[in-house]
């Protein structure tokens, strides 16, 4: 019962129905989903912020919800080749430690030294934390603290939408131009252009799950540590559970349907939910 009503909050059947149909108190409801969260998070960075991941080109991008307790923000970031959504910070406000706390875990994911550029909207926050974290040490001999340098293959460029007449700026924010676009065919197609478009896909993708994300609903969260906990959750089921149509191959003339953890490299078949809640995260990582 435990996995067919987490099954059916994940793909967004209202709570009420699910209390109806399974009479299920709301604070049994809750409680399964606050574990059930708590749970995934840590599947999350065990299986994704280990370092080990060529992220090549990743997308960045705040959306906005309402709570009961008033107006909340979602930070998140995917890695565009793979559509795999590295990680996600709810706050209560639009702030520098938000973001940081995304760049931070998408640097614990990402290979050291590897090619990387980030596409991100004009909020300067992203620039400020991405060359905060993806700094390395450079040791010349002399006593005292080391000096941190930014990776040689870090770049960035944001996508500035201006108000007034519709335009829209896209400019290299660090690093090189023809270095940016060589990642950006290399993990969109020869099309390929400085966009965001994949962030804003999945962000719809996310409202679609999260009826509290949903910009007019009356499905408004309880509060920010729910709302991260049912964030992860989702989080999980889109990276291991629902394959993404976009990701599949051919294989021996037919078609092999492929979640974002699959095309990571970070496991070999789509997951079931039952499967998610019970994989276990060894107890160093748990206790993390």
């Amino acid at each position: 019962m435990v996995i067919l009503v987490l099954t059916l909050l994940l793909f967004g059947c209202p709570v009420p129905a699910i209390v109806m149909a399974f009479k299920i108190d709301e604070r049994t409801l809750a409680d399964w989903l606050d574990k059930a969260g708590e749970h995934a998070q840590r599947v999350q960075e065990h299986l994704v912020c280990q370092g080990q991941l060529d992220l090549g080109q990743v997308q960045a991008d705040e959306l906005w919800c309402r709570t009961q307790r008033g107006v909340m923000w979602l930070a998140t970031a995917m890695s565009v080749a793979s559509r795999l959504l590295i990680w996600g910070k709810v706050a209560s406000g639009r702030t520098d430690e938000m973001v940081g706390e995304v760049v931070q875990h998408v640097h614990r994911a990402a290979r050291l030294q590897s090619p990387i550029l980030w596409a991100t909207d004009g909020f300067s926050a992203w620039k400020t934390q991405i060359l905060r974290f993806f700094r390395s040490t450079v040791q010349n001999g002399r006593r005292g603290r080391p000096r941190l340098v930014e990776w040689a293959e870090l770049h960035i460029v944001q996508v500035v939408k201006r108000t007034y007449g519709e335009r829209i700026e896209r400019r290299l924010a660090f690093g090189d131009l023809f270095e940016a676009l060589h990642l950006i065919a290399v993990t969109q197609g020869k099309r390929g252009t400085v966009n965001t478009a994949f962030i804003e896909r999945l962000n719809a993708t996310l409202r679609t799950w999260m009826p509290a994300l949903t910009r007019r609903s009356r499905h408004a969260g309880s509060d920010q540590r729910r709302l991260e906990h049912q964030f992860f959750l989702t989080v999980a089921a889109y990276n291991f559970v629902r394959p993404h149509r976009s990701l599949r191959i051919q294989v021996d003339g037919r078609w092999v349907e492929r979640t974002p953890g699959m095309a990571a490299g970070l496991t070999e078949h789509p997951w079931t939910i039952e499967e998610l809640l019970r994989f276990r995260v060894p107890s160093a990582q748990k206790a993390a």
